[in-house]
């Protein structure tokens, strides 16, 4: 269920984007549910080990901020994985980092939402 929900929340997230902020094109709903898949895939292979690198590479940053740099790490994982998923997709184009630092919070927000309303 959990896993289903977050398809159709990434799935919204990826399709509404491109309304919201400039940089991003997503060439229909077909291609945006494309995009969460990829996403999903790419966040289960390697979101661990980046969450985990700029967790260990931030952690004088959390000390500094008295740990609020926790909270930009996920966003700052999806964005790195959206631009990737950039890459092996035709149909998603990101353009800049701003634009995927946006639409990772989205995912982020949304994943964060989706989790709540399950457990």
């Amino acid at each position: 269920m959990t896993l289903l929900a977050k398809f159709i929340v990434f799935t919204f997230v990826a399709f509404i984007s491109p309304q919201i902020f400039r940089g991003i094109k997503v060439r229909g709903l077909s291609a945006a549910a494309v995009v969460a898949i990829v996403f999903g895939i790419l966040n289960l292979l390697i979101g661990w080990l980046l969450a985990l690198l700029i967790g260990v590479l931030g952690f004088p940053l959390t000390v500094l901020t008295l740990g609020l740099f926790l909270l930009v790490i996920p966003t700052l994982v999806n964005a790195i994985l959206l631009k990737i998923t950039d890459v092996f997709l035709d149909s998603f184009e990101i353009r800049g980092w701003w634009p995927a630092f946006g639409m990772g919070f989205l995912f982020a927000l949304g994943g964060w939402i989706v989790h709540q309303l399950t457990s």
